[in-house]
This record gives structure tokens, C-alpha cells and sequence, in this order.
């Protein structure tokens, strides 16, 4: 249980980082706040039509569509109660339950199942992405002198 817990926290903190650049560049480029995700990637697509940004495209989108492929374990990782069952031979399952709402006082409740090693291989994913966002964003930066 300890390992599962602490590969959420890797899943949780490697999507906010990326979310965060997201943000981050907007405000500094655009002086805006995009609050939800999906305005935050359509924000910093549109900065590789800026001039002398033209270069960063197929990078920067390849980054941002990335991202929504991590949503929904995103979700079930900072939203989701998390079970622990093993049997008698010790094998071991974890359960995520999370509410998602289909609209007004409508409710569904999904239902996730994993093992230890599907969750490494996830936050071993995510991690390396994230790695990948952050030298993208640290170019740009450095580049274009938006670090300060």
C-alpha cells in the first residue's frame, strides 16, 4: 500500500508540473490565466504562432495532446478512494472509486483496477513525459528570455 501511495503522489506531481508550464507560459506570453486544462493546451498551441515561436509547433503539440492521455489517471490518482485486496497467496489488486458528474444532481461512479506493477509502469510513463515538458518549456524559455 505504501508503494501505491507513493506512486500517486508521482502520477499527481509529475501532471501538475506539466500543468503548471501550461499556465505558466500563458501568463507570461498572453497575461492570462487559462483555469481549465483544456484551456491551457489550446493557450500554449497558440504560441507557436507567434513570431519567433514558429519552431516549438510539432513540439509543443505533441506535448499538450500527451497530456490528455494522463487526465483520467490524473483524476482517479488525486480524486479516487483507493482499495487494497489480496488473497490468500498474496496476490494483490488496488481499486480506484471516483465520482464523475454527467450533469446536473447526476452523478456516475467509475471503477479502476491495478496492480503494483501497472502503476510503475504508469508513473514511469508519466515521469519520463514530464521530463520531456520540462526541457521543451526550459528551451523556450532560455531562448526567448522569459525566465526572469
Amino acid at each position: 500500500m505504501d508503494e501505491a501511495l507513493f506512486i500517486r503522489g508521482r502520477i499527481i506531481a509529475s501532471y501538475s508540473q506539466v500543468e503548471f508550464l501550461l499556465a505558466d507560459i500563458s501568463v507570461k506570453l498572453d497575461l492570462r490565466f487559462p483555469y481549465r486544462i483544456q484551456d491551457r493546451i489550446k493557450a500554449a498551441k497558440r504560441i507557436a504562432d507567434r513570431e519567433g515561436y514558429g519552431a516549438y509547433k510539432a513540439e509543443l503539440e505533441a506535448i499538450c495532446d500527451q497530456l490528455l492521455v494522463y487526465d483520467e489517471i490524473r483524476h482517479f490518482m488525486a480524486h479516487g478512494f483507493l482499495t487494497l485486496t489480496t488473497d490468500r497467496k498474496g496476490n494483490h489488486q488496488f481499486e480506484f472509486l471516483r465520482y464523475e458528474r454527467e450533469g446536473e444532481g447526476k452523478f456516475n461512479l467509475l471503477q479502476g483496477k491495478t496492480e503494483v506493477t501497472r502503476l510503475r509502469a504508469a508513473a514511469d510513463d508519466i515521469t519520463e513525459y514530464t521530463g520531456r515538458a520540462i526541457e521543451l518549456f526550459r528551451r523556450i524559455y532560455l531562448e526567448n528570455g522569459l525566465e526572469k
